[in-house]
């Protein structure tokens, strides 16, 4: 190809704008899903690529800049800034019909642009990204060296597709005065200069929302509704029993051996939960739950009988309950309903997060009119990560502080001989064995408004499983 002076060609000046406007950098655009879509482009490096390659054209042909239109948002603007320092602010679609008649005015039918990508190093969090580029621009037939630069460019990660947000781009040009251009996102017209960072959030809470959202973090819907099965079995150890014989008077008693009791409960939950502040939740929740106990007793026939008034001698007619040993199970079965009230308490920096549940219930027992408490805290670390068109999946570990209380009312019935029964009206106070556990589990997002979670504690005496569905608004 024919190799021409540059200063023979066009005039300086001219050049200058047109490398002005040839380098623009592009502003927020939700409308560029569908190129990227269709291009099959995945992670931010690839959309910094596909840019620069939109932005290039052979010698002798006629860029279709209207056709990187959709790279913009409609109210976005691009602010201009040369090196003499003058500076202009232009809509997006202002700023493209420039381009159009910069090109028909100039003319190249000797040359063309070409932006090479030397490197692109993007550092990646969960939902948006930051890319430092290293450019060389080429103006093929033209007699004029490279032109070294450097591009800085942000994108989110909106619905699945990455998309650039902003982007920086400074150049060196031989000769020429060097230009530097700087686009950003604003929501009010081309002819002010206000930035406006983030979206606008529209919803009550949470509190202090745009705060976060124009520091670049992107929130949850602040409310949500989850369905809750919740699985447990535990140790439990009795205590401050109080007995009754045969409907007699209230005894406390203390020989009686209850080895190792264990509960096993099985609970329904709906839960209502509101995100207060950025970094606290709120909820409540209200369900049905069954517990199944059983109590091994172990009742020594001689501290019985003296309970009961029977003289056991030693002597040939001495009472068989004196020597013998009774020995059965009680398996109460509780029916009620649980109220819990709670909070979360949550931060993180990049894909860790740190959050604390704390929570109180207490729960109706039907007919008896006992009332069961457990207090629960359970903080956890994790990690999250994308799986692409799947949302997003968060795993983590920690413990679980448990402590519940609750009062067994019950009667046991002993066959102790000769035809006779005893009736055991008994009252006894229970708390669960062991306080702590270990904890480990998953929070599935498959959008912005449904998401799935299993938790599973182990360790010690105590098992559980939970797991809930949750729809967010």
């Amino acid at each position: 190809m024919k190799s021409i002076s540059f200063r023979t060609y066009i005039n300086p000046e001219m050049f200058r704008q047109f490398l002005v406007a040839s380098v623009l950098c592009i502003s927020q655009s939700y409308s560029f899903a569908a190129n990227v879509r269709s291009a099959g482009i995945d992670n931010p490096e690839g959309v910094v690529a596909k840019y620069y390659q939109m932005m290039s054209f052979e010698a002798g042909s006629h860029p279709n800049y209207k056709a990187i239109r959709p790279l913009f948002s409609d109210d976005a603007a691009v602010l201009l800034r040369s090196g003499s320092g003058d500076v202009s602010l232009a809509g997006a679609g202002e700023f493209i019909e420039r381009l159009n008649n910069k090109i028909d005015e100039i003319g190249f039918q000797e040359f063309g642009i070409s932006f090479i990508p030397k490197n692109i190093d993007c550092k990646v969090s969960t939902t948006t990204a930051v890319c430092l580029t290293l450019l060389v621009v080429e103006y093929p037939g033209l007699d004029t060296q490279s032109i070294n630069s450097t591009a800085v460019s942000t994108l989110e990660l909106q619905e699945g597709i990455w998309l650039t947000t902003s982007s920086s781009l400074f150049v060196e040009v031989p000769n020429v005065t060097p230009p530097s251009i700087i686009s950003f996102p604003v929501k009010e017209k081309a002819t002010t200069r206000t930035r406006v960072v983030g979206k606008k959030w529209d919803r009550p809470l949470p509190f202090f929302a745009q705060n976060v959202i124009d520091r670049g973090f992107e929130l949850p819907k602040p409310f949500g509704i989850s369905i809750m099965p919740v699985v447990m079995r535990q140790d439990m150890i009795l205590t401050d029993l109080d007995l009754s014989i045969n409907g007699g008077p209230v005894t406390d008693i203390d020989f009686i051996d209850f080895s190792t009791p264990t509960a096993e409960s099985n609970t329904l939950q709906i839960k209502l939960d509101a995100w207060l502040f950025p970094f606290m939740n709120i909820f409540g929740s209200v369900g049905l739950v069954k517990t199944d106990a059983t109590i091994p007793i172990v009742i020594p026939g001689a501290s019985l009988s003296e309970l009961l008034g029977i003289d056991c001698n030693g002597g040939p007619l001495q009472p068989d309950l004196c020597v013998r040993t009774l020995a059965g199970e009680a398996t109460p079965t509780l029916q009620g309903t649980t109220f819990t009230v709670g909070s979360v308490l949550a931060t993180g920096w990049e894909k860790m997060f740190f959050a604390v549940p704390f929570s109180f219930t207490w729960t109706e027992l039907e007919g008896k009119g006992d009332t069961y408490t457990a207090m629960n805290i359970s903080p956890r670390i994790g990690v999250t990560g994308d799986v692409r068109n799947w949302g997003a999946i968060s795993t983590y570990i920690g413990v679980t502080y448990l402590d519940s209380t609750n009062t067994v009312n019950d009667t046991f019935y002993f066959d102790i001989g000769e035809g006779n029964t005893l009736a055991l009206d008994y009252q006894i106070d229970q708390t669960n064995k062991d306080k702590w556990n270990y904890l480990i589990g998953f929070n599935w997002n498959l959008s912005d408004r449904w998401g799935a979670q299993a938790e599973a504690g182990f360790g010690g005496s105590r098992s559980n499983l939970i797991s809930s569905l949750t729809y967010r608004y």
